[in-house]
This record gives structure tokens, C-alpha cells and sequence, in this order.
């Protein structure tokens, strides 16, 4: 099975043979000979879509095949498959970041992240410290918006297990089998199954919204590319409705 998200994120159509039925969750599924649909893994959701205009609700690999499930049954053989990108393109945005954000609390806090998740509201990594203050805070989100002006270039090889040593990776991962790695140039390097932009000004910025103390670690969540833009857009709105309302300026609201 060809892993077309691997080759080109940035594919958004594709024409593919179905190898195989089934049934998950209640829905139709089709395994595909070829697929841009990324399925759920490593922190980040899957793709939905279309394929032949049937939705696709859910992506699952599962030893070795990547099943789509269908809203409704798909009745042909070959068919054409469309991702939705803005859901892609923003997972790329959030993923990319968190590799950037990652490296960064390592550089300025000595926290490194130990998990990832990403959903349709919230993104978050869980560093490796008790305790972040604000100037950790906005150093590590400096950094980072560093990386992002600096548009550097985003790349991803492939390596046999027996590299892994040799690397030089953020994290050394419990993989076997082939190792994918998505290079940051000259800033961070992490094995990784996702999906990321080519280049780091792809993000516009960073942007670290609050953090909290869990389980003894600490939960940072922060927005990337238009999360962060729209995120902007909304608290200047309330900002100036309020000092409309007031009739000052809005350095004066507080």
C-alpha cells in the first residue's frame, strides 16, 4: 500500500483500486492500493474527505493497510479520493509547530516533551518539568517564532533502524523497521510518522496561549498558522468593542 501523504502532503487528489472490504464501527471501510488519507497516529487525527463524493469519517491503519471509513457504501472498484486540505493544511501548521515549540523548551527550559495531542479545539504537549514561569514561557515562544522568520526549510528522510544512534534526534524513538525523520534545518531533528510544511514561514507564528501544572509535568497549549491568526482576530475584536463601549483607548481598558 502506497502512503501518498508520505511522498506529498501537499496532494490533495488521487486515484486509487480497492483491495479490500469490511466492516468498523457500524460504517462500510475500503483498503486502498494507494492513499493521500492519513490515518490517526503519533498525536495527530486523521484526514477526512471524500472518495467517488462518499464522506470519509474515520482513518485507521491496521497491520499494515490504511482503512477509510465511509458514511455510506462505496460501490466501485477504482475510485477518486479528495482530502479536505484545510483540515490537512492545518494539521500540518500545528504538527510542524510542535516540532519547532518542542526544541525550543529544550534550548530555553531544559522540559522536554514527553507527549502530543492535537483536536479540532485544542493543541498541547506535556514538557517534562513541575513547573514553567512566564519568562520560560516567553523565551521558548520567542524562540520558536525565531524559526518561524527564519523560514527554514522542512524536510523528511528515510533511514534504516540501525542510524537511529547516529541521527542526532530530539528523542530517541521505540521504532523498528524503517525510521522516518522530519529535519527542522539546522534547529531540531525527531523521528516522526506526520505530516509537516516545507517550510517553517509556512506557520506565520507560534503563539503559547497558557500552561498548567499535570501529573507532575506541565501541559502547555499553544495555537500555529491561522489558529493562532484567528485566535489574534478574536481578542482584538473584544479589545476594541471594549473600548469602544468605554470610549477610550484600547490601552486604556485595564
Amino acid at each position: 500500500m502506497i502512503k501518498l501523504y508520505w511522498q506529498d502532503p501537499y496532494l490533495r487528489t488521487f486515484e486509487a483500486t480497492v483491495i479490500a472490504r469490511r466492516e468498523l464501527a457500524g460504517h462500510p471501510a475500503v483498503a486502498l492500493d494507494r492513499t493521500c488519507f492519513y490515518p490517526t497516529s503519533g498525536g495527530q487525527p486523521h484526514d477526512t474527505g471524500l472518495l467517488n463524493k462518499v464522506a470519509v469519517l474515520d482513518v485507521i491503519e491496521d497491520d499494515g493497510d490504511v482503512w477509510h471509513v465511509l458514511a455510506a457504501p462505496l460501490l466501485a472498484e477504482c475510485v477518486h479520493g479528495e482530502i479536505d486540505w484545510a483540515r490537512r493544511f492545518d494539521h500540518m501548521q500545528q504538527h510542524t509547530g510542535q516540532h519547532i515549540l518542542s526544541q525550543a523548551f529544550i534550548q530555553t527550559a531544559k522540559a522536554e516533551t514527553v507527549s502530543f495531542h492535537l483536536s479540532a479545539d485544542t493543541v498541547t504537549i506535556d514538557i517534562a518539568t513541575p513547573a514553567l514561569t512566564n519568562e520560560q514561557a516567553a523565551a521558548a515562544e520567542h524562540l520558536a517564532n525565531e524559526v518561524v522568520m527564519s523560514a527554514r526549510e522542512v524536510t523528511t528522510t528515510e533511514h534504516p533502524p540501525e542510524m537511529i544512534g547516529l541521527l542526532g534526534l530530539r528523542k530517541q524513538p521505540d521504532v523498528t523497521g524503517t525510521l522516518r525523520v522530519v529535519d527542522v534545518a539546522g534547529f531540531d531533528r525527531c523521528a516522526c510518522g506526520g505530516t509537516h510544511v516545507r517550510n517553517t514561514g509556512e506557520l506565520g507564528q507560534v503563539h503559547v496561549a497558557r500552561w498548567e501544572p499535570h501529573q507532575g509535568e506541565t501541559r502547555v497549549e499553544f495555537l500555529c498558522g491561522w489558529r493562532a491568526q484567528r485566535d489574534y482576530a478574536a481578542r482584538d475584536a473584544l479589545l476594541r468593542g471594549l473600548a469602544r463601549d468605554l470610549t477610550v483607548g484600547w490601552t486604556d481598558v485595564p
